[in-house]
């Protein structure tokens, strides 16, 4: 009995050594933690930015308007711009393509047409085309579309007023509608005079015409 005893006794203080270690080993462990990772995001953009940015996109727009003012160039924005140059370049280059045009075996149907691509170029004041192509076209006469497309890349003009400007365009030539106002046919088309209406006179009346 007393044999026992005594190996309880032994039993539980080796168990409670053995939990005083793994306390002690517990404390001394360095305590690790995840560094929190820190993620930089941009600032999110404010009214008062973007009031700035709008501010300082219209000065420079103002700026590059005095600047084209004191050179005597026309601002690119204006409306003399556009009345110039925009609404001009259609009618010019229909009426270059309009002396391919003469009627006969190529005369074609009211309603064909061909729609070309092309950029727009000012440069020191003269004015021309870059890269003419046919992107579309319901006419089967391959030499008339060839020579449509080699007097537009051909046309050029001067106007010491334009500023340098590139821009992309396009044009729809329609030479049954369009563009049969420029061709040589109906410029020089003379029709029949007017007949002269007769004076009339009844008797005691002056002549009435």
């Amino acid at each position: 009995m007393g044999k026992w005893l005594v190996a309880g006794g032994l039993a539980i203080v080796g168990l409670l050594a053995f939990l005083l270690i793994q306390l002690n080993s517990e404390a001394a462990a360095p305590n690790v933690e995840a560094a929190p990772t820190a993620i930089a995001q941009a600032p999110a953009a404010t009214p008062a930015t973007a009031t700035l940015t709008r501010e300082k996109m219209k000065a420079d727009m103002a700026k590059l308007a005095e600047v084209q003012k004191q050179s005597g160039k026309l601002d690119p924005a204006s409306d003399e711009f556009f009345k110039r140059y925009d609404d001009a370049v259609p009618h010019i280059l229909t009426r270059s393509a309009a002396k391919c045009y003469t009627g006969g075996l190529h005369r074609v149907h009211r309603n064909q047409s061909v729609k070309l691509n092309f950029t727009n170029r000012i440069v020191n004041g003269d004015a021309f085309v870059e890269n003419v192509r046919v992107v579309e076209t319901s006419i089967n006469d391959p030499e008339l579309v060839a020579c449509f497309v080699r007097e537009v890349q051909n046309t050029r003009w001067h106007d010491d007023e334009l500023p340098d400007y590139t821009a992309p365009d396009e044009l729809v030539i329609s030479p049954e509608r369009g563009m049969k106002k420029f061709t040589k046919e109906n410029i020089e088309y003379v029709g029949e005079e007017a007949p002269v209406k007769a004076p009339t006179q009844e008797p005691g009346e002056d002549v009435h015409w």
